[in-house]
């Protein structure tokens, strides 16, 4: 009979801690859906519960540490997979000046979720208070690591940082060996931060680094935004510097006027792309001097036409632009030429090539311009003759090859130079010359091996 009686007492309070297990969880997802009170009727049924502990001792940071500090060791104690009682333990540590206990928990909440970014980011903000800017830059870099998404809150905190000179010193430690998250950084920062001298601080950072060198993406960022600031000079520099043997072999005021190597596609190279429409490539076919020609294919195109320029750094100076050309059934409203312009400080047209149409085989063409003292940066680029859809449309096909830029002396007036419109065109001394080497004395005979000039 006593032991009927003690096995239904136990089961009866089985039954009874069970339900009260079940209640208290219960209470503990309200508390994780931000029901208020949720946390003390938790408690009530189960004084143990690690949720309601955790909730219980964040209210009390302030008011009562050394209490909130012991509902933490309780939470640990109950849950020692849950790493957040570790993270609020540490930074209450911390401010007691226990600084050894708060480094210690600190390290336990890492080593139990090394790959949240919630963790990272908490331990970021324990190393801040710390005074470590240097480690709390290591747990951003590992919360992006992580979870890419966390760039939408990360990256405007770094930007503030690398734009401000008291914190610039802690990128140091991001730059030598780059994270993967690096690239989608700098490009951003690159595009937006407000002064660039932040911009030329990450970079040279990066030239230093012995173990990773700098990225196609990270010269394509900052070649870009010096483009954009008017500093020409550095910009075609470390242009040239990512060029391969053969890309240098093709330098000269025009780059690769042949089309002859795959477009470089950033910088002072050919940027070329198809628009709806059009085909822009280079192919062979007969009658050039080397294994490529430049083709343009327009299938009932309509509209501007955006496919085909170059960013060139010239001289202030009298020039002129040659190539050959063929066309094949080229019709359009207004055809299709090439114009040269200034970029900076302000867009203004310098020149103008005659316009193509119909059928031709292969010739020559050229245009002169003038390039003002004022002109920073120029751009030729291929475009169609007209104004609004119905003179943009343009059906056939386009062959360019041998183009070149050159300076205006040594040029030789003939009696037979013709003028059509807005066309001026001139024959060279020597039409055949192969695209020329930078040229002594001008902006180009200073591309060096050395990206800082």
């Amino acid at each position: 009979m006593l032991r009927r009686i003690l096995v239904v007492t136990v089961a009866a309070f089985l039954i009874w801690r069970i339900g009260a297990i079940n209640m208290s969880s219960h209470y503990a997802e309200q508390i994780r859906d931000g029901v208020e009170g949720a946390a003390s009727k938790a408690l009530v049924w189960d004084s143990r519960q690690p949720e309601a502990l955790y909730h219980q001792a964040n209210t009390m940071l302030d008011r009562d540490p050394e209490a909130a500090s012991a509902l933490l060791d309780q939470a640990n104690a109950q849950n020692p997979a849950d790493p957040r009682p570790f993270t609020a333990a540490a930074q209450l540590a911390l401010s007691l000046g226990k600084l050894d206990r708060a480094d210690a928990l600190s390290a336990t909440a890492v080593q139990l979720a090394p790959a949240d970014p919630r963790i990272q980011k908490h331990m970021a903000a324990y190393w801040i208070s710390r005074g470590d800017l240097k480690q709390a830059m290591q747990y951003w870099s590992l919360a992006l690591e992580t979870d890419p998404a966390q760039k939408r809150e990360l990256f405007p905190l770094l930007l503030k940082l690398v734009e401000d000179p008291r914190t610039q010193f802690a990128f140091e430690v991001l730059t030598v060996s780059p994270p993967s998250w690096w690239d989608a950084f700098f490009s951003e920062t690159a595009n937006r931060a407000l002064n660039i001298d932040a911009v030329h601080l990450l970079f040279d950072l990066r030239r230093k680094s012995q173990q990773t060198p700098v990225t196609d993406s990270e010269r394509k960022s900052y070649v870009a935004r010096l483009q954009k600031e008017g500093l020409t000079a550095r910009a075609y520099i470390v242009w040239v510097n990512a060029l391969s043997r053969p890309q240098r072999e093709r330098l000269g005021l025009l780059h690769d006027g042949g089309f002859e190597l795959e477009p470089v596609d950033w910088g002072f190279g050919w940027r070329i792309q198809s628009n709806p429409g059009s085909l822009v490539a280079r192919a062979p076919t007969y009658g050039t001097d080397g294994d490529k020609s430049l083709h343009l294919l327009f299938d009932n195109h309509e509209g501007s036409f955006n496919g085909l320029y170059q960013t060139l750094y010239l001289d202030a100076g009298s020039y002129q632009l040659r190539g050959r050309v063929r066309t094949d059934s080229l019709d359009s409203a207004g055809g299709i030429k090439w114009v040269m312009r200034c970029l900076l400080p302000e867009p203004k047209d310098l020149g103008e090539s005659e316009r193509f149409l119909g059928t031709n085989e292969w010739r020559d063409f050229g245009f002169e311009f003038r390039v003002p003292e004022s002109c920073a940066l120029q751009q030729v680029r291929l475009v169609i003759a007209g104004i609004g859809p119905a003179e943009q449309k343009a059906t056939g096909d386009a062959w360019f090859d041998r183009m070149v830029v050159r300076r205006a002396q040594g040029l030789v007036r003939r009696p037979d130079a013709a003028t059509d419109g807005n066309r001026n065109v001139t024959k060279h001394a020597s039409d055949t010359m192969p695209a020329p080497k930078p040229e002594s004395g001008s902006r180009h005979s200073t591309a060096s091996v050395d990206d800082n000039p």
